[in-house]
């Protein structure tokens, strides 16, 4: 489990908060969305649990161990991390991209090889049609796929994933969402997700956490918080939301 203790992130000596008084679980072996609008705080969140972004107050705990105690390298290896731009490498091709962690490791050759094609079939990216490609030769959604398998390339219990399909059209984001669900009860994965989208924070997770200006509002699943929203906040925010799956429900 990923437990945050009364975390806090300040970038300007404590005059102001980007994260304050933070107390989240997320349990194993399910999705925990952290779901807020820019500036609420949500990336910075997930970033403190790697150590992209070093906390300010309280502590961060990833099965028991605090993140602050441990080598930052070896932590970041750990635990999968995707982002929104991706960050494949243009000279290395697909299959490269997903072992980079594998080679980083020291792996052979042959395993890594075998691990990359287990995981672009896994993604849906057959490898004997993407494994030679490079990334310049793939659309957008495909792209996210390979980032997708290269963070799950060594095996981590946890994916920290910060909006990797916002960028996407519609169609290949619920794909993806698809995709990336599937995974999760194929793989059992213990996935932290950013989004800023109340319908997808809806469809992937198994628990929500709403936030507003570096605070938690509330944390539930989406039926908790379409139906008894703890906060104001929370009620507006998911007004439309409820109003249309209400709708929807009085429609089937």
């Amino acid at each position: 489990m990923i437990a945050f203790n009364n975390v806090g992130k300040s970038f300007d000596d404590e005059r102001t908060w980007a994260v304050r008084d933070l107390s989240l679980d997320v349990p194993e072996g399910h999705t925990t969305v952290l779901l807020g609008s820019s500036g609420s705080g949500k990336s910075t969140t997930l970033k403190m649990v790697n150590r992209l972004v070093e906390l300010s107050a309280g502590k961060i705990e990833v099965d028991g161990r605090d993140v602050q105690a441990q080598n930052i390298v070896m932590l970041r290896r750990s635990i999968g991390y995707v982002f929104q731009h991706v960050g494949l490498f243009a000279h290395m091709s697909v299959e490269e991209n997903v072992a980079i962690g594998l080679s980083l490791r020291g792996e052979p050759p042959t395993p890594r090889r075998r691990r990359a094609e287990e995981l672009l079939d896994l993604v849906g990216l057959p490898p004997a049609s993407f494994a030679r490609r490079y990334p310049g030769q793939l659309s957008g959604g495909q792209e996210q796929r390979v980032a997708v398998a290269r963070a799950l390339a060594t095996d981590p219990k946890y994916l920290l994933m910060d909006e990797p399909f916002g960028a996407l059209d519609e169609i290949t984001r619920q794909s993806l969402q698809e995709t990336l669900k599937d995974l999760r009860d194929r793989l059992g994965k213990t996935i932290l997700f950013v989004t800023h989208d109340l319908f997808e924070a809806l469809a992937l997770g198994d628990r929500i956490a709403v936030l507003h200006e570096g605070r938690i509002e509330q944390v539930g699943d989406g039926d908790e918080l379409l139906r008894r929203p703890a906060t104001p906040f929370v009620a507006q925010l998911f007004e439309r939301p409820a109003r249309l799956l209400s709708g929807k429900r009085g429609h089937d």
